[in-house]
């Protein structure tokens, strides 16, 4: 289940509700953890950064009242565990997240009844492996963890224009290999690649 369709009542959370934390934990947990393993290109530190985050919401589960956005709330949260964890056990240079030099883009495997073919796929892949972080980070944010354009700027701590800017260029860099391929076809292929992206 993506981050994008959970509801989850934080009030039941805030009076200490455990199945409702459970679903907090259910609902979040993949997406973090592939936003945390885009910074830290580690799968055992992302575990244990989203597993630090969720322990800290639940030991100040009182205090939520104070949170507008959950979803925001998280992610930054986890930005923070990792970029932490990146100053202390690889590299004391980055302090934020405008530091950060490569994102780590998780595969896409291609379904069984996919129109995406295995080398258009790979062109793709390709394409965005030549991004800058910032900019693969943000196409991330928006077309695999579905989130919207004004959660990424709070998240990221940019303005919304410049989200607009990093989808729009990594769009364009796809689309520039897809042509390579297929240019009869750009649109389509773009598509389904982006249907893949958000299963």
């Amino acid at each position: 289940m993506s981050s994008s369709s959970v509801n989850i009542n934080l009030q039941l959370i805030q009076q200490g509700n455990h199945l409702e934390f459970a679903r907090l934990l259910d609902g979040y947990s993949h997406d973090l953890f592939l936003f945390a393993k885009g910074i830290l290109n580690d799968s055992v530190l992302a575990e244990e950064a989203v597993s630090d985050v969720f322990v800290k919401v639940w030991e100040s589960h009182e205090r939520l009242e104070q949170v507008s956005n959950l979803k925001s709330y998280l992610f930054s949260s986890v930005r923070n565990q990792a970029i932490s964890y990146l100053r202390s056990k690889k590299n004391r240079d980055i302090v934020s997240i405008e530091d950060i030099t490569t994102y780590y883009f998780e595969p896409v495997d291609p379904t069984d009844d996919s129109e995406l073919e295995e080398e258009k796929l790979q062109k793709i892949l390709k394409a965005i492996d030549y991004l800058p972080a910032q900019t693969r980070m943000v196409f991330s944010l928006a077309k695999v963890q579905g989130l919207k354009y004004k959660e990424i700027a709070e998240i990221l701590d940019i303005k919304v224009k410049t989200v607009d800017y990093h989808v729009a260029s990594a769009i364009k860099k796809i689309c520039e290999a897809i042509e390579k391929e297929d240019k009869a076809n750009t649109q389509q292929i773009l598509k389904v690649f982006l249907g893949l992206l958000a299963t």
